[in-house]
């Protein structure tokens, strides 16, 4: 669904930039403004006298599906709504308003964020028009609050080029990447989770349990998160997601856990009310809880005294804001003001204000307070940084004015957005928060006779590393708090209750390991609840880690969608990589139509074997375009060794067929048959045996560290998928990629080392039987895959080893893997079946290809028939030599006695009734004759080993009676085309 939304906003954005950002000047009619929004006309009418400042507002709750809007009004979103319009007219004294004024339009989103795109886009457009404030003089929008709503109109907005300043959105997943023109003034809720970490350290407490919204995308991501950060001495003893189970249930399963103690609930105060109001209800266990709130519920103190029994001694984690400012003090008054008197309030409908009765702002809650006082904060921002844009005056002079510069959609991306940014002086050039100014508190909530208090016990803040460095005013295990704060402990130890994490940091085992040091949970491959406890010693490295964390939908997808690009080239390539082995099969299946086989397949089998290997390797790099999962990471660490181990094994059991198929001397070169060719049985055991080493590595890796992909935090802070072939340090956990101590890029290139030993031994073997002519030279093509794959496996294997620091080493490993892989099998498919096509292509009808036997003793020498030679008489046939071009004296085959019955030769030529003896053949030293030239191979039938066949001779010189005959041409045969090992 993300997805599908993500194209229409694309759309969107591009049709915006399609249409431009100038509105037609002749657009005068009054009737058609749009009349929905809230407006604060400027005191200037010429477009180079003002600048509009926009808002983005949930002042309305969201409606039923027939109406948008409810007419519920919701107070925080009022506040902020008024807190914008007087912020509007209070600090635009800060600009020269002799020379220039500012105009403010506010939209009612109504809690939809489709609403916030519609009103961003369509004012953008011109779409709508509001009266007296053109869209081109539109600066920046206050808003939107919500963490959806900034996720999605951010995106949009960064592609457009307008700024939003969001006073309270603090997703995690909001980043400068995607956002690239959002400021957000909360910083992500993540430090809150920090902050609940250090006070379960600073309490000393062992066990904790955690309660959260599964439903919610928020508050799901933000359970992963604490779960990651959990430091290792915390044993995460429960967990329950709220949509899966029926509160009475979870007040059950919290019941027998009383000793743990300390609850940590990630949902909105709604849901939180009502787990309160369950846990109230029943006596035994009412008060008996420790909470650990966040700053989403802040200090609201109406809301704790309404469940002072369940909350008492509660901690809230807030941020700090001082509203002692004259901002604020200014604000408040006029808030009274307009509680006595709506009239006051000069843009806002009366409607809404008489719908809701404005509270005083010293009773509101801390969120509240926060959200209003960054609304002003926002407002007066974007005023001084407009006022200093123009003081430093347009490209052709020093006029103070909203120039026509200023206008263009690409000069508020490069101009405005950077000069409100600079205005705030609290981001860095990533548009991140320097956190550096932003204060936590740690409070207390006491119930007491009067209804109940909250009281700062703590703070803490972060340096420039980032780093948490809290200070407690207060001893939480003081007797005057009666050891609401003294440690939890495992509340059934006998019935595995201790440690029902949702993390497990070791590997599967039945049997406890006993040490000192680290103490780990482990929980069986099955999943069931039964655990075994396992010490291991602090600094032990252990490979392999499980977990039992949540996955959103949109984390099954691509690795394109997290941005790696590089995997487009490698499904690319790998579909090419597929697509070749199929074409180059198709092609040898086609010339093996009507070959006799026979003995030739004990080569034969084994290219196809090969063709299949690299079949695999390309199947294989289709695992590495999702994010990982189980199934990837197990095709992935399996596949890559095995397919590897196809391919080298096959050229190793080519290279001992050629190596133990020399032919002797008395054997003329290109024999296929060999006296000492290596029987197929052989060759086939020798590939079962090499291929098994491999997978049976492969089998004992995936029994022993069963895959599964992990949410760890990378080198660059991020929260992403790998696979848990990883090791780690019992001391440092399983979770924080810069304390690994192998990584899974290191721990699978392991694996690899009987593949490594592979290739170095068909390299060796292959030089040694480089002078070797049978399967027309095969040694030397198997050299060139086996030797270039040496260079190709330095490269990836460097690349991805010296890059495991840097802050995408999760993709660097994976894509020199996969690179790798696709850049050896390419190699090995070109080099092995390139030279397979050229020899069938160019293979003569006798099955003689001229290019096998150019270095032989025989090369250059020409086959002379009896009747050339001695008038029909004496040998069958002779052999001129070849000796630099000097033909010598011949060598005689067969023994001249045509007397003999059966007993013939496969020469003999039109007009002649004898066949010749079986040849003999008369061997000369290779030292007496020429170089390399070429040789005509003898045939079988020219060896007489089939007498009673007609000869291609006869059937090529006419007597078949074949219309081609004559024209003297020889028609091929493939029955008797030798197509060597294939």
């Amino acid at each position: 669904m993300w997805a599908l939304n993500s194209i229409l906003l694309l759309l969107l954005a591009l049709t915006y930039s399609v249409a431009g950002q100038s509105c037609s000047s002749s657009f005068t009619t009054t009737e058609c403004y749009f009349t929905s929004a809230v407006t604060s006309q400027p005191s200037f009418a010429e477009v180079n006298k003002y600048f509009v400042i926009g808002g983005l507002f949930d002042v309305h709750e969201k409606g039923s599906t027939s109406d948008l809007c409810s007419s519920k009004v919701s107070t925080q979103g009022l506040l902020n709504l008024l807190a914008f319009f007087w912020g509007v007219n209070q600090f635009s004294t800060l600009l020269d308003t002799t020379r220039v004024s500012v105009g403010a339009v506010a939209f009612d989103n109504c809690m939809r964020p489709e609403l916030s795109l519609e009103h961003l886009l369509s004012y953008s457009r011109c779409d709508i028009h509001i009266q007296g404030m053109e869209a081109s003089n539109l600066v920046a929008y206050v808003g939107p609050y919500t963490n959806e709503d900034a996720l999605r109109t951010g995106a949009i907005a960064s592609d457009i080029g307008i700024t939003l300043i969001s006073p309270t959105a603090n997703t995690m997943e909001l980043n400068s990447a995607n956002q690239k023109t959002l400021l957000r003034l909360s910083p992500p809720f993540s430090y809150d989770l920090k902050a609940i970490v250090e006070f379960l350290k600073n309490v000393k407490s062992g066990y904790v349990m955690i309660v959260y919204a599964g439903d919610d995308a928020f508050w799901k991501a933000a359970f992963n998160e604490l779960t990651t950060q959990m430091d290792k001495s915390i044993c995460i003893q429960f967990t329950a997601d709220l949509s899966k189970t029926t509160m009475n249930q979870l007040v059950n399963d919290l019941a027998v856990r009383l000793k743990s103690k300390y609850i940590v609930p990630l949902m909105s105060q709604s849901s939180l009310d009502e787990l309160m109001t369950n846990i109230f209800n029943r006596s035994d266990v009412s008060s008996k809880f420790v909470f650990i709130l966040n700053s989403v519920i802040g200090r609201d103190l109406q809301f704790l005294k309404s469940k002072s029994y369940v909350a008492s001694n509660a901690i809230i984690i807030d941020q700090y804001d001082d509203p002692t400012s004259a901002d604020w003090s200014s604000f408040s008054n006029y808030i009274d003001s307009v509680r006595s008197n709506i009239s006051f309030a000069k843009n806002i409908p009366s409607t809404w204000l008489a719908s809701s009765n404005l509270p005083n702002l010293t009773a509101i809650s801390s969120t509240m307070k926060r959200s209003i006082t960054r609304t002003l904060f926002s407002v007066k921002n974007v005023i001084k940084g407009l006022d200093t844009l123009m003081r430093a005056g347009c490209a052709t002079g020093t006029n103070y004015q909203f120039c026509d510069a200023y206008r263009s959609q690409n000069s508020k991306k490069d101009s405005i957005y950077p000069g409100i940014k600079n205005a705030f002086n609290m981001f860095t050039d990533l548009g991140e928060l320097s956190y550096q100014n932003i204060n936590y508190t740690y409070y207390q909530f006491l119930n007491r006779n009067d209804g109940g208090q909250i009281q700062p016990i703590g703070s803490f803040s972060f340096n420039n590393q980032g780093v948490l460095t809290p200070t407690f005013t207060e001893n939480l295990m003081d007797v005057k708090y009666e050891n609401a704060y003294s440690g939890p402990v495992c509340p059934l130890p006998y019935q595995n209750l201790c440690c029902e994490v949702p993390t497990t940091i070791a590997p599967p085992t039945t049997t406890p390991i006993v040490a000192t040091g680290t103490t780990a949970a482990v929980t069986g491959s099955n999943g069931k609840s039964s655990v075994t406890k396992v010490e291991y010693p602090t600094e032990q490295a252990i490979t392999g880690a499980f977990s039992d964390q949540s996955r959103d939908s949109k984390e099954y997808g691509t690795r394109f969608d997290l941005g790696h690009k590089w995997i487009i080239a490698l499904g690319v390539l790998a579909g090419l990589g597929i697509l070749c082995v199929i074409i180059f099969e198709i092609y040898i299946l086609y010339k093996l139509l009507g070959t006799s086989m026979g003995r030739q397949w004990r080569t034969m089998w084994l290219g196809q074997l090969l063709l299949f290997g690299l079949f695999l390797c390309y199947l294989v790099l289709f695992a590495y375009l999702p994010i990982p999962t189980k199934a990837t990471c197990g095709i992935t660490r399996f596949g890559v060794g095995v397919s590897y181990a196809f391919c080298f094994a096959v050229l190793l059991v080519k290279l001992m067929v050629i190596l133990t198929s020399k032919s002797s001397d008395l054997i003329l070169p290109g024999e296929l048959a060999s006296p000492n060719y290596l029987k197929g049985i052989y060759q086939f055991l020798l590939f079962i045996f090499a291929v098994g080493v491999q997978i049976v590595i492969d089998i004992q890796w995936l029994i022993t560290v069963p895959p599964e992909a992990i949410k760890v935090t990378s080198n660059n802070k991020d929260h992403v998928w790998i696979c848990n072939h990883y090791t780690w340090e019992a001391g440092s956990g399983p979770f924080d990629m810069k304390s690994f101590v192998r990584t899974n890029f290191d721990n699978h290139l392991m694996s690899l080392i009987y593949i490594m030993v592979m290739i170095l031994i068909t390299t060796i073997l292959s030089l040694n039987a480089h002078g070797i002519i049978t399967n027309h030279r095969e040694s030397i093509f198997i050299g060139i895959a086996a030797g270039f794959s040496i260079p190709i496996w330095l490269a990836w294997g460097l690349v991805g080893g010296l890059n495991k620091d840097h802050e995408y080493s999760e993709e660097f490993g994976d894509a020199c893997v996969a690179f790798g892989l696709l850049i050896t099998a390419t190699l090995i498919l070109f080099s092995m079946f390139l030279p397979k096509v050229r020899q069938l292509v160019n293979m003569g009808v006798e099955g003689i290809y001229l290019e096998d036997d150019r270095e032989t003793i025989y090369g250059g020498s020409v086959i002379m028939a009896p009747s050339s030679y001695h008038g029909g008489k004496g040998p069958s046939s002779v052999i001129f030599v070849n000796n630099s071009g000097i033909y010598s004296e011949p060598v005689m085959l067969g023994n001249g006695d045509p007397s003999k019955p059966g007993v013939a030769t496969h020469l003999k030529h039109p007009g002649s009734t004898v066949y010749s003896l079986p040849p003999t053949y008369l061997k000369k030293a290779e030292s007496a004759y020429g170089g390399s030239t070429r040789v005509l191979k003898i045939t079988d039938d020219l060896r007489g080993r089939y007498p009673h066949k007609r000869t291609q001779s006869e059937i090529a010189f006419g007597s078949s009676g074949r219309p081609r005959s004559t024209k003297g041409t020889l028609p091929r045969s493939r029955s008797q085309t030798n197509l060597g090992a294939l």
